[in-house]
């Protein structure tokens, strides 16, 4: 059974936009909240989890694998 959600297109620029900058603006909200830790672990940890979210949204948004084609039909 074939529904207008299952058919909508999901990789148009404002889709991948979208997703993208949610997930650019979840790193830099990373990156804000790491400066309260003391310790460099915790900065470290968090400064990595930041940089991989941002890094993500980059891709996301430019197209880039691991979302290249991940949503068009085979």
């Amino acid at each position: 059974m074939n529904s207008i959600v299952n058919n909508r297109n999901r990789d148009c620029f404002e889709c991948r936009l979208l997703s993208g900058g949610g997930l650019f603006a979840a790193g830099l909200y990373v990156y804000h909240h790491s400066k309260q830790y003391h310790n460099q672990i915790g900065k470290a940890t968090m400064y990595s989890i930041a940089s991989v979210l941002v890094l993500l949204g980059t891709t996301r948004i430019l197209d880039l694998p691991p979302f290249r084609n991940k949503f068009k039909d085979s």
